[in-house]
């Protein structure tokens, strides 16, 4: 038998269960929202802690950038100080704090004694402790041609620091720096450098205890290299005839233009009772064309070179 339920009763039931409905959804809904409450503050926690990370890259980066910035900076002022010392220093200027320098630091004397007697000398004496412990070139150029006789000189910061004697090629191997010049042009071999010869000129005695170079090396010693010498006289008639026939010449060298003691130079070319010198001591007098006249009377020997 079936139990009776009046309509009002049933209808208590169908609220009750609504009721029950709503609160189950409410329910449900207040969970959901404490986990999308949950989700968006670790999201939250997780971007700040990640901006903070971005925050602080960023800043170190621009530290660094500055660091960079400041220490270029800095590097450029201390260069331009040192370019504007040097622009405002007349050459005089240069010359006596050069040497001052090199006499402070201790330098070989005939190494300070270089600006005495040539000014142009003043980068290969600044230069000296940097260079002094370099190999020296292993060849004159890199363009050599032959039969054309190259400008040489014995202070060139390639060869000039190296030993020659007790000395060095820059202040005493003008011999070894004219027979390079004649040997390197008149075979076209770049190897024969003035450290080359001069470490030949000492291996064969052809150096003195003064550092003076025997006219030995020029007459006997230029044979090593296949190199045909010959004497003759100072006359004019003799010296232009050789220098057309494209025969080099060394001079020895008195007091006067050259030198106040003794000297070799390299006589490369005549015309018109004028001759083109090649000083291995000096730019200035390698630039100016001579009159043989005026040089003549300070030869005391020459020879002339060629290759048969």
């Amino acid at each position: 038998m079936r139990e009776h339920i009046t309509p009002r009763e049933r209808q208590r039931i169908r609220n009750r269960r609504r009721r029950q409905q709503v609160k189950r959804q409410l329910y449900l809904c207040g969970v959901l929202a404490v986990l999308l409450v949950g989700l968006v503050v670790t999201y939250n926690s997780k971007a700040a802690e990640e901006k903070k990370k971005v925050d602080a890259a960023v800043d170190d980066t621009k530290t660094e950038r500055k660091e960079q910035v400041s220490e270029a900076a800095a590097k450029k002022m201390e260069e331009s100080a040192i370019s504007t010392v040097a622009d405002n220093e007349t050459p005089q200027e240069r010359v006596k704090r050069v040497r001052e320098e090199a006499r402070q630091s201790g330098y070989p004397k005939d190494i300070v004694e270089l600006l005495k007697k040539n000014e142009e000398t003043i980068d290969f004496v600044e230069h000296f402790v940097e260079n002094k412990n370099n190999p020296p070139a292993e060849v004159v150029s890199d363009d050599l041609k032959k039969g054309e006789i190259p400008q040489l000189f014995q202070w060139d910061e390639r060869w000039g620091h190296v030993s020659y004697g007790t000395g060095y090629i820059a202040s005493c191997g003008c011999g070894p720096t004219a027979l390079s010049m004649v040997v390197s042009g008149l075979t076209g071999k770049a190897s024969v450098t003035p450290a080359a010869v001069a470490k030949y000129s000492e291996k064969k005695g052809y150096i003195d205890e003064n550092n003076n170079t025997y006219w030995e090396l020029m007459s006997k010693g230029v044979k090593h290299w296949g190199i045909t010498c010959f004497g003759g006289d100072v006359s004019e008639e003799f010296v232009a005839k050789e220098l057309k026939a494209g025969h080099p010449i060394i001079c020895s060298m008195g007091p006067g233009d050259f030198t106040d003691k003794g000297h070799f130079i390299v006589l490369t070319k005549y015309k018109n009772g004028k001759v083109k010198v090649n000083d291995p001591f000096s730019q200035k007098n390698s630039d100016k064309i001579w009159k043989y006249s005026k040089i003549k009377d300070q030869i005391k020997s020459l020879w002339v070179y060629k290759i048969d």
